[in-house]
C-alpha cells in the first residue's frame, strides 16, 4: 500500500481530480491519501470530494485531513505539492503595486515581478517541506505542480538531496488543442518538445513522418483560428515554432505586445488582470463544490491527462511510462545552462523521472527563453543568500518590466513590493554596493488592495 500527501489541499477541484487519477489504478484502490492545508475550510470540503471520488471509484483508500505537515509526510511514498503562498490577498499586492508604475499583467505567477515575489514568498515553506522529507519520508519523490515552476524547482534542487519533478498540463494540454486546430487524432501524431516551462516549444509535429507545420501555419493564415490564440500564432510567425503556455501567459513573457499600448492589447485580445478574474470566479465556484462535498449525490471522475498518477504507476509497478516533467537541466537541452530547470521528455520507471536528450533548441528560442532563466538563477541567489540586489537585477531583465519602467523605477518598485511582503520573504539581509531606491514603505494593507482591485473591476 502506498502512502501519498498532498499540499495545498484546498485547491479543491485539482486535489479530487489527482485523487481520482491515482484511484482508477486498481493498486491504488487501497492507498493511503493524507490531505494537507492550512484553511481547515478549504481543506474539509477537498477531503469531502474526495471522499466521494472513492465512493465512485469503489475504492477503499485511508483517507486524512489534517493541518500536521509531519504527520502526512511520515512515511510517505510520493509528496504532491500544489500550494499556493499568501493566496488571494499575496497575489494582488503582485497586481496592485506594480500597477502604480505602469506596469500591467495577465496571470503573473511564472516570471517578472509577480512571479519572482511568488517564488521568494514560496521559498520558506519549500525548504522546510524538503528538511521533513529527507527526515521523514527521504525516499519519497516530491511532484510540484505549484508556480512558479522553474524557480520552485530551483529551491527544491538547490536546496535539499529531495527527489522531485515539476508537473505542468501544458505541454499535453497545448497539444490537443493544435490538434484541434488541424483536424487530427491527437494519437496518430507524434511530437517533440522542449525549452523552458510555459516557454517549451514543440520542436516537431509529425504525422506518419510527414511534417505538420506547414499546415499550422496556413491555418494560422485563417482569421477565425487565429484569433483563437493570437499571441502564440503571431508568435509562431516570428520563431517558426508554437509555444506550450496560451496566450494569455506569453503575452506577458516578451516586450512585444502589453508595452505597445491599448490598440496592441486589443488587437491581439491581451486580457490584463486575466488571473485576478479567474480568482473572483473560483471564490464563487467554491460555494458550489462545498454543497457537492455535503450533499449525497454522487459525482461522476473520469481520468485525467495529469502525469502525477501514471509516474507514481510507473515508480510501483516497473511499468515504462514517457512523461514532460520539469527537472535540472545536465544537458537534456544542450545550450541552455546545465544548473537551469528545463521542461524536456522524461522516461520513469522505478527510479523515478530521468530527463532524456533534446540537443540543441534554435538560436531564437534561446533568445526568448533566455532572459526567463537569468532571472530565475538570479531569484535562487537573493533567496540563498539573502541578496535584495538580486531581486532587483532579476526584475531589470524581465522583457516586460524593461520595455515598460525606467531603472529607478524598477529598483522603487521592488522595495516596495519586498515591504509589502515582509516576513514571507527569506531574510534579505546581505551587503552590497548596488543602492537601494532610499525611500521607506510600509507593510501591505490588504483591505485597501481589494479596495483598488474592486474599484477596477467595476470600471
Amino acid at each position: 500500500m502506498i502512502k501519498v500527501a498532498m499540499i495545498g489541499a484546498g485547491s479543491v477541484v485539482f486535489s479530487k481530480n489527482l485523487t481520482g487519477d491515482i484511484l482508477s489504478y486498481p493498486q491504488f484502490r487501497n492507498a493511503t491519501l493524507s490531505y494537507v492545508d492550512i484553511d481547515a475550510d478549504r481543506l474539509a470540503v477537498g477531503a469531502g470530494l474526495c471522499r466521494k471520488v472513492a465512493a465512485a471509484l469503489a475504492a477503499d483508500p485511508k483517507i486524512e485531513a489534517t493541518a500536521d505537515l509531519p504527520a502526512a509526510l511520515e512515511g510517505a511514498d510520493f509528496v504532491i505539492n500544489m500550494a499556493q503562498v499568501g493566496a488571494f490577498d499575496s497575489t494582488l499586492i503582485d497586481f496592485e503595486i506594480p500597477r502604480k508604475y505602469g506596469l500591467h499583467f495577465t496571470i503573473a505567477d511564472t516570471t517578472g515581478p509577480g512571479g519572482l515575489f511568488r517564488a521568494l514568498r514560496t521559498y520558506p515553506m519549500l525548504c522546510d517541506l524538503c528538511r521533513l522529507m529527507m527526515r521523514l519520508c527521504p525516499r519519497a519523490l516530491l511532484i510540484n505542480y505549484s508556480n512558479p515552476m522553474s524557480m520552485n524547482l530551483l529551491t527544491i534542487a538547490r536546496s535539499s538531496d529531495v527527489r522531485a519533478v515539476g508537473l505542468c498540463h501544458s505541454v499535453q494540454g497545448t497539444f490537443q488543442q493544435l490538434m484541434g486546430y488541424l483536424g487530427e487524432d491527437p494519437q496518430r501524431v507524434s511530437f517533440l518538445c522542449g525549452g523552458i516551462n510555459h516557454m517549451a516549444f514543440y520542436l516537431k509535429l509529425e504525422k506518419d513522418g510527414v511534417d505538420l507545420y506547414p499546415r499550422l501555419f496556413e491555418a494560422a493564415g485563417r482569421p477565425e483560428i487565429f484569433q483563437r490564440d493570437a499571441v502564440r500564432f503571431e508568435l509562431m510567425r516570428r520563431l517558426g515554432y508554437f509555444v506550450t503556455e496560451s496566450s494569455e501567459h506569453n503575452a506577458e513573457y516578451n516586450a512585444h505586445f502589453i508595452p505597445h499600448g491599448q490598440e496592441m492589447i486589443r488587437r491581439f485580445g491581451v486580457p490584463i488582470d486575466e488571473y485576478l478574474r479567474r480568482c473572483d470566479a473560483n471564490a464563487q465556484e467554491f460555494a458550489r463544490l462545498r454543497a457537492a462535498s455535503e450533499n449525497d449525490q454522487p459525482i461522476q471522475v473520469h481520468r485525467t491527462q495529469e502525469y502525477a498518477a501514471p509516474i507514481i504507476h510507473a515508480m510501483v509497478t516497473g511499468t515504462v511510462v514517457s512523461v514532460y516533467g520539469n527537472m535540472p537541466n545536465r544537458s537534456a537541452i544542450a545550450n541552455l545552462p546545465a544548473g537551469a530547470i528545463v521542461e524536456a521528455p522524461a522516461l520513469v520507471d522505478k527510479n523515478g523521472p530521468q530527463l532524456t536528450t533534446v540537443g540543441d533548441l534554435p538560436p531564437q528560442l534561446i533568445g526568448y527563453i533566455q532572459p526567463h532563466v537569468i532571472q530565475q538563477e538570479l531569484f535562487i541567489r537573493a533567496a540563498m543568500e539573502g541578496r535584495r540586489d538580486h531581486i532587483y537585477q532579476a526584475v531589470m531583465f524581465d522583457p516586460l518590466t524593461a520595455a515598460t519602467l525606467s531603472l529607478d523605477q524598477i529598483v522603487q518598485m521592488c522595495d516596495e513590493l519586498i515591504a509589502a511582503h515582509g516576513d514571507r520573504l527569506p531574510r534579505l539581509s546581505a551587503r552590497t554596493l548596488i543602492p537601494t531606491s532610499g525611500k521607506a514603505f510600509g507593510a501591505a494593507d490588504a483591505a485597501a488592495y481589494r479596495k483598488s482591485w474592486e474599484k477596477i473591476k467595476g470600471g
